[in-house]
């Protein structure tokens, strides 16, 4: 009785053949029912032989595989890799990050990015229970913060590492955060060391204390910071680390690591994040209010009832002025106080633009500060003083802005130690 058998050709097509008796001898050799004879085995019995089916890849093992065979199968392998990517590219570059990390609708993103096809692992993941198998995985930050909490979060390195930024009470690190920024400015000289770099001295830890060690340089202060395992000071720390950061013009949102990528900030992100912490109750710093010198050589200015009836005809209904004076007098400097709420702050921010808008604003006066006020030199020079066209008397020219962390070395002692420090784009978001 003849068995009838079926199989399969490598490209695809179906054939089949009756199956003849172990001592079958008869000549010639059968024929499958498309005519056609059916092969043998070099040397070996009528028949359909080992190698045959070995080459068919239908003896459990799998096709004998030569050196062309395995380049052959190579090439078909990439070849199909290819045509799978290219039939996803599209759903690749419509949910593509603009940074090249291919993200999907939600935060985390549908790919991570990483050396291994995504399609390959996307079918892993679903045999290990998907997302919630990584759950306790974290994304390594590729250049933002997160949504969540200030903080973008980015694609790199196929795994998931979350900013520990994140990982603590949010309140808690924003108090800690500002505390370490007027901490640091209030303080020229300390704030000097951070700024050298180390050069000129060793540097300490400031959440650490008295039990902090001495660190050679800004790096090592902040992979100490960042990475301290001191469960009572982790806030603080990552506190002391963002101020650091803000300090040095470096990117906080971005974990230190040994290549230093942290540290390349563009100039403009990082005079933004100087911008942002402000003197609370909100101040307006005010310069050149000397008048002259007196007959004993003291520095004579403006002083507080003069410079609030100056602003009233400005225009600003509200704010509180205060002369500074110095060991010489006058110091030719005049703050300008608001009230610690929503309106103080738009009255604050509407007379530092003001003074930008006459460009009388920061760096206006960073460019046209002498080095001494009050001489008979400044009578001279246009970007002090000007005629008034009525009274055809010389007045002053006033410049002024908003008062941040960075001029707390300029302020008296009794207001540096009464004003706090906010953050102008948390305090906006909240309102």
């Amino acid at each position: 009785m003849l068995e009838r058998r079926t199989f399969v050709l490598a490209d695809g097509s179906v054939r089949s053949y009756f199956a003849l008796p172990p001592d079958y001898q008869e000549f010639p050799p059968p024929m499958d029912p498309s005519g056609r004879f059916l092969p043998f085995g070099p040397g070996g019995p009528p028949g359909p032989g080992p190698d045959y089916w070995n080459s068919l890849g239908l003896d459990g093992r799998g096709p004998a595989e030569g050196p062309a065979k395995r380049k052959y199968a190579e090439e078909e392998d990439q070849r199909d890799k290819a045509g799978e990517f290219g039939m996803r590219r599209p759903q690749f570059m419509q949910h593509a990050h603009p940074n090249g990390f291919p993200v999907g609708p939600g935060t985390r993103g549908e790919f991570l990015a990483g050396t291994s096809s995504p399609f390959r692992r996307e079918a892993a993941d679903q045999g290990r229970g998907g997302e919630e198998a990584r759950a306790n995985k974290y994304m390594r930050i590729g250049g933002g913060g997160y949504e969540s909490a200030g903080f973008r979060q980015g694609g790199g390195g196929g795994e998931n590492v979350v900013h520990k930024h994140v990982q603590v009470d949010q309140s808690a690190l924003k108090k800690a955060f500002l505390n370490y920024v007027k901490l640091i400015h209030e303080n020229t000289q300390q704030r000097k060391i951070y700024l050298e770099d180390g050069k000129n001295g060793r540097l300490h830890c400031l959440a650490c204390a008295r039990s902090s060690k001495d660190f050679p340089d800004m790096h090592s202060l902040i992979m100490h910071s960042y990475n301290s395992d001191i469960a009572d000071l982790r806030v603080d720390h990552l506190g002391l680390h963002k101020a650091l950061c803000v300090l040095m013009g470096w990117d906080y949102l971005k974990p230190p690591d040994n290549s230093k990528a942290y540290q390349f900030l563009s100039a403009e992100e990082a005079a933004a994040n100087v911008d942002d912490l402000i003197m609370w109750p909100p101040v307006v710093i005010i310069h050149n209010t000397v008048t002259g010198k007196s007959k004993d050589g003291r520095m004579e200015g403006l002083g507080n009832k003069a410079m609030d009836s100056i602003i009233r005809d400005l225009g600003f209904g509200s704010g509180k002025s205060k002369s500074l004076y110095g060991r010489d007098g006058h110091l030719g400097m005049t703050l300008v106080k608001f009230s610690g709420d929503e309106a103080g702050l738009k009255e604050a921010m509407r007379m530092a633009e003001f003074f930008v808008k006459d460009n009388h604003g920061r760096r206006a006066w960073a460019r046209v500060q002498p080095p001494t006020l009050g001489s008979k030199d400044d009578e001279n020079n246009p970007y002090l003083v000007k005629l008034d066209e009525k009274t055809r008397e010389k007045k002053r020219i006033l410049y002024g802005y908003l008062g941040t962390a960075y001029d707390l070395d300029k302020v008296d002692f009794d207001t540096r130690k009464k004003v706090a420090i906010e953050s102008l784009r948390e305090y906006k978001s909240t309102k």
